[in-house]
């Protein structure tokens, strides 16, 4: 490999060195998995506090705005650079966590960029606090909210941008560290914070306890981070042409506009969502909690656990040895190979998910009931979210799909691909989303937070078109393997269960009713147990293997 300075630069992906065993990088998937799911559990818990006590009303909706702020600047500074710059680069400079020299050299490299990150960060906090008045005014759209708490609230909040994006830096070094134990539970520690800020502060603060947890968390995370990286000699410097910087920049800026946009697209969706009423910002963060839940178990389980094998066997991949009647034929079998787990991947996820997503449609009302209708989140919030999720719930079905799909182009050692593709499907949803606000104008139609939530899962589903098409030409195809048949067999098994889950509901709710959280709760249980055994039965008389793989409790 060609060598910079003391860098070495990995245009596809590092090798394995002595830290990657099989039973190392198993130990780690599973560390990984669960943290995030306890992450997802203490989030939704976090979410269940925050709907007792504020609902979905204008104050919650103040805070979704102002914590949008530290987010997005995450999201597009160490967030974005994380997986693209920040592990390829750390992970580059220390492959022996035992070797002195590795950790001073990572530490130059952290200090550096540490120092730069401040400078930079600094300055952008304090024009952000200094114009948070107009910011406010800005993302409330002028209506609908009280601009003056959301000011405030962003007064709170706009400083964990920086503390947000040092985590992101530390949980790449962890990474390179190979410590992942701990940026596993970081997500984990920061809802927990909040928790407790809002039991311990709300009845003082009020909304701006919310705040003040996201603040104290991305502090907690941050410093939890610290400690892992004991050992590693960080020395504060303002050396912007250390070569490692050079190298994250040359990585980041290919999928920085893609970034951008999307920013952008996130932005223009909560100035309209508060435009249309004074609870949609929350609302639309609720009914997303929801849908994160099976996508999370199901879609990035699924991809993450065949990403190694893609890569591994990925047409991409070559041995230096190979002469090339070798090379060739290691392509060509690798490309079946590529073709068949990709195949696999679909077809667990397909499985799972087209299900769970015509479940969770056919039970939007008493799942978000059950979930969260206590205290000030009322009937008519559950009902105005209930709406919102099932507009969700397309694009639940469109991401479980695209995830697998992006993967697939990573394994490849293609990153513009997804990259272009996202510009494009980001510029199809700003048209979908202007076209709507213009029939409003127009008083041709009305713009409901269902129309913008379902816009989201139109771009997504967008998305995963062109992903399956300009992946199919690169591998000519998955036809060979059935999906298909396959899905429509899903399909069929599916909608068998969504009329059983529908008539068991109805018959439940009879019975029990629709409010209170008892009623909820059986007719979730009930008539999801009922909707599982039908999918199941379903889908055996279907032929269906991956059902009674599942069954079978073979995966």
């Amino acid at each position: 490999m060609k060598k910079v300075s003391s860098f070495t630069l990995y245009p596809s992906s590092f090798p394995y060195t002595s830290l990657d065993t099989p039973r190392s990088i198993a130990r780690a998937a599973t560390i990984t998995s669960f943290g995030n799911l306890s992450s997802r559990v203490i989030g939704l818990v976090r979410d269940i506090v925050k709907s007792y006590f504020f609902g979905n009303g204008q104050a919650a909706s103040a805070f979704e705005l102002a914590s949008n702020l530290p987010t997005q600047f995450n999201d597009l500074l160490a967030g974005g650079m994380l997986s693209s710059a920040l592990v390829p680069t750390f992970s580059a400079t220390l492959t022996d966590d035992s070797n002195l020299k590795q950790r001073e050299s990572l530490g130059r490299l952290l200090g550096s960029l540490i120092g730069i990150t401040l400078l930079f960060l600094f300055l952008i906090i304090t024009l952000l606090w200094v114009f948070a008045q107009p910011i406010a005014a800005f993302i409330t759209g002028g209506v609908n909210q009280d601009v003056a708490v959301v000011a405030g609230l962003l007064r709170i909040t706009i400083p964990a941008i920086l503390f947000l994006n040092l985590s992101g830096i530390f949980a790449a070094a962890l990474h390179a560290r190979r410590r992942f134990a701990i940026t596993a539970f970081t997500a984990a520690l920061f809802n927990i914070s909040m928790i407790v800020c809002v039991v311990l502060f709300e009845g003082w603060l009020g909304i701006n306890a919310l705040a003040i947890g996201l603040l104290v968390g991305s502090i907690m995370q941050m410093l939890l981070q610290i400690w892992g990286l004991r050992g590693i000699p960080i020395r504060l410097s303002l050396n912007w042409r250390h070569p490692g910087l050079l190298q994250i920049v040359r990585l980041y800026l290919p999928v920085a506009g893609g970034l951008i946009l999307a920013q952008i697209g996130v932005q223009i969706s909560f100035i309209v969502a508060s435009r249309i009423s004074p609870e949609g910002p929350a609302t639309m963060r609720y009914a997303a909690q929801v849908v994160q839940f099976p996508l999370g178990m199901i879609a990035s389980a699924v991809s993450a656990a065949i990403l190694p094998a893609l890569s591994a066997i990925s047409p991409a991949s070559h041995n230096s040895n190979d002469t090339p009647a070798m090379a060739e034929n290691r392509a060509t079998q690798n490309s079946v190979s590529f073709n068949a787990t990709l195949a696999q991947g679909l077809r667990l996820v397909l499985v799972l998910i087209i299900p769970a997503s015509v479940g969770l449609y056919a039970l939007a009302l008493p799942v978000v009931g059950l979930l969260f209708e206590r205290g000030a989140f009322r009937a008519a919030s559950t009902a105005y979210t209930a709406l919102s999720l099932q507009a969700a719930v397309p694009g639940l079905l469109f991401a479980a799909i695209d995830q697998p799909l992006i993967f697939a182009f990573y394994a490849r050692r293609n990153t513009h691909t997804p990259t272009l593709i996202g510009l494009a499907s980001n510029v199809f949803y700003l048209l979908l989303v202007g076209g709507q606000v213009w029939l409003n104008a127009n008083n041709l139609r009305p713009f409901s937070l269902a129309d913008l939530v379902l816009a989201n899962s139109l771009k997504t589903g967008f998305d995963a078109l062109l992903m399956g098409f300009f992946l199919s030409r690169q591998i000519n195809g998955l036809r060979s393997f059935g999906l298909g048949h396959f899905t429509l067999k899903v399909v069929a098994a599916s909608l068998g269960m969504g009329v059983g889950v529908y008539a068991s509901m109805s018959a439940l709710q009879y019975y029990f009713g629709n409010v209170g959280l008892l009623a909820h709760a059986v007719v979730v249980i009930g008539a999801g147990v009922i909707g599982a055994a039908i999918y199941f039965v379903l889908g055996k008389l279907l032929g269906l293997g991956e059902v009674s793989t599942l069954l079978s409790r073979r995966i």
